[in-house]
C-alpha cells in the first residue's frame, strides 16, 4: 500500500491516558519505520500526536478511548483516510488475568461506558481473528491466556469498522513489554482474509467456547453477546448486530444458555432469515466456500427436514482443489434405492464407512437413516454413483449368493433363510436345536436321525432393476 494522503489505510489509535495503550504504541513504533505527520487540528483538542508508515496511520489522543463517538469523522476531517480502525487498549477485570483480548464495541443495554444505549458499533471480523491468531502464536510460554471478549462498551457511533486490542488486567501486565510487544505485532501482522463469520450468543464475559471455535475452525465472529447480556436482545438489536457484523450465521454456546434465552433468539433469527449454526456444522465449514455450505445445508432442510449434512473428504478435497465452486456445478443424485438399501439392511458400518471413502455429500435423517440422496460434482456424477453402487452389491456379496446382468440392469439376490416349518417336519423341537442348525451344525432329531443344515433351509431369489443415475436438480 502506497503512503500518500488519499490512500485509505488502516488506522492504529491510541491515548495518553492508557498505560497499556501507551505500550503498545512504543513497540509499534520501534516495528518499522514511521513518519511523523505535521497537522494542526485546532478543533480537535483531544489530537496529540500522529505517525505514518506504508499503509497505516498511527494518531494519538489524550482522552480515553472509549468516548471517542464520532472519531472517524475526525480523522477524516483532518486527512487520516481510514478504512479500518485499531484501537490500542488496556483490558481492566477484578480478576486480575494475565491475558491478551480483543473484541467489539457495543452497549445492549444503558451506556455507562462510553457510547450510545442499545446501540452497536461495525465489527471488523476478520482483524479480529488475525489478530487474536498472531497473539495466541506469540504468547506460548508467556503466561498470558488469549481470548476474545463479548461486546461491550464505547465508541458506538463510528462508522468504520472497528476492533480493540488489549492488555490484561492489570497495571502490572500494561507495562509489560512482553505483552506490548505481542500486542504491537498482532497488529502490524494483521492479514486481512475472509471467511465465514458468525454473530454469537452465550457464555460469560470471556467468550471461551466461541474463541476456542475461532482459533480451531475457519470462520470468525462479529457481535458476541454474553449472557448477562441476553435479556436485553430484541428483534432490532439482533438485526443491527447481524447486519453491522455482516454475518453469515449464528452461534449459541448452548451449554451456557437456558432454554428460555435459546428459545427466544432463536425464533428471532428465524425470522430474520439466518441459519442456526452448531460447532460440528461449523468444524464440517473446513475448507468450504460459505455459499457452497449453505446452499447444501437448506437443500437437507428442504429435502429431509432436520436432517445432517455428512461432508466426505473427497468431497472437500476437490471443492478446495477446484478453488472456485458456484452452486450450478452441484448436482442432486440418487444412488439405486433398492440396492442401497438392501446394502444398509445387512451392514449400514459398511455402507457409512463406504459414503465417508467417496466423493459425495450424504443424508443423515433425524432419526438415524441414511437417505439414498447424495450431492455430486456436477460432471462427476455418474462415476461417483457409479462407484458406490458397485460398492454396494460388493457388501450384499459377502452375505448373499449375487448375480448381476448389466445389459439388463438386473441384480438377482437369492438369499438362504432358515426354515422352522422344515425342521418340524424332520422332528427337530424349537429350541436351542434351532439355534444350532442356524449356526450351521447338525442335530440329532428326536426319531435319531441326524438333520443337516442344509436340509432345513430354502432359497428365494429376488430380483432387483437398477434405476439409471436420477437427477433431483438440474
Amino acid at each position: 500500500m502506497k503512503d500518500n494522503g488519499n490512500e485509505l489505510r488502516v488506522t492504529i489509535l491510541c491515548s495518553t491516558l492508557d498505560r497499556a495503550s501507551q505500550n503498545i504504541k512504543e513497540h509499534i513504533l520501534k516495528m518499522r519505520e514511521w513518519f511523523p505527520v505535521k497537522t494542526v487540528c485546532h478543533e480537535w483538542k483531544e489530537f496529540v500526536s500522529a505517525y505514518s508508515s506504508d499503509g497505516l496511520w498511527l494518531v494519538e489522543i489524550n482522552q480515553p478511548n472509549i468516548y471517542q463517538d464520532g472519531i472517524d469523522h475526525k480523522l477524516s476531517s483532518y486527512g487520516f483516510n481510514t478504512r479500518l480502525l485499531i484501537v490500542a487498549s488496556k483490558h481492566k477485570s477484578r480478576d486480575k488475568k494475565k491475558i491478551l483480548t480483543a473484541h467489539y464495541t457495543g452497549n445492549s443495554g444503558n451506556a455507562e461506558l462510553g457510547g450510545q444505549p442499545r446501540k452497536l458499533s461495525y465489527p471488523a471480523p476478520f482483524a479480529l481473528k488475525s489478530i487474536l491468531l498472531n497473539m495466541q502464536k506469540m504468547s506460548n510460554n508467556t503466561g498470558y491466556e488469549v481470548m476474545m471478549e463479548a461486546t461491550h462498551h464505547g465508541p458506538t457511533d463510528v462508522s468504520l469498522p472497528m476492533v480493540y486490542a488489549e492488555i490484561g488486567s492489570t497495571e502490572e501486565q500494561w507495562v509489560d513489554p512482553v505483552a506490548g510487544e505481542i500486542a504491537a505485532r498482532a497488529i502490524l501482522e494483521m492479514k486481512e482474509e475472509k471467511f465465514p463469520v458468525a454473530v454469537g450468543f452465550g457464555g460469560g464475559h470471556y467468550a471461551k467456547r466461541q474463541t476456542k471455535i475461532l482459533f480451531e475452525s475457519n470462520i470468525t465472529f462479529g457481535h458476541n453477546f454474553s449472557n448477562h447480556q441476553l435479556d436485553n436482545l430484541d428483534i432490532e438489536l439482533i438485526r443491527e448486530a447481524i447486519e453491522k457484523s455482516h454475518a453469515d450465521f449464528v452461534y449459541f454456546d448452548r451449554r451456557a444458555m437456558t432454554s428460555a434465552h435459546k428459545e427466544k433468539i432463536t425464533a428471532i433469527i428465524k425470522e430474520l432469515g439466518l441459519q442456526l449454526l452448531r460447532e460440528s456444522d461449523i468444524m464440517d465449514l473446513q475448507g468450504l466456500p460459505w455459499h457452497i455450505y449453505s446452499y447444501m445445508r437448506k437443500l437437507a432442510e428442504r429435502l429431509y427436514p432436520g436432517s445432517r449434512l455428512r461432508i466426505t473428504n473427497g468431497f472437500r478435497q476437490i471443492v478446495i482443489n477446484l478453488r472456485y465452486l458456484c452452486v450450478e456445478d452441484l448436482t442432486v443424485c440418487r444412488i439405486d434405492e433398492a440396492v442401497f438399501s438392501e446394502a444398509v439392511s445387512v451392514d449400514k458400518k459398511k455402507v457409512i464407512d463406504l459414503l465417508d471413502a467417496s466423493d459425495v455429500v450424504y443424508f443423515e435423517r433425524d432419526n438415524g437413516t441414511l437417505s439414498c440422496t447424495v450431492i455430486c460434482i456436477r460432471g462427476r456424477e455418474k462415476t461417483s454413483i457409479d462407484l458406490l453402487i458397485d460398492e454396494c452389491i460388493k457388501i450384499l456379496k459377502e452375505h448373499y449368493e449375487i448375480k448381476y446382468v448389466p445389459e439388463e440392469m438386473t441384480l438377482y439376490i437369492t438369499e438362504e433363510r432358515f426354515s422352522p416349518e422344515l425342521a418340524r417336519e424332520l422332528g427337530v423341537p424349537p429350541g436351542p436345536m434351532f439355534a444350532e442348525l442356524k449356526k450351521g451344525n447338525s442335530v440329532k432329531a428326536a426319531d435319531g436321525r441326524i438333520v443337516e443344515p442344509l436340509m432345513v433351509y430354502t432359497k428365494t431369489t429376488r430380483r432387483i432393476t437398477l434405476e439409471n443415475n436420477t437427477n433431483l436438480i438440474k
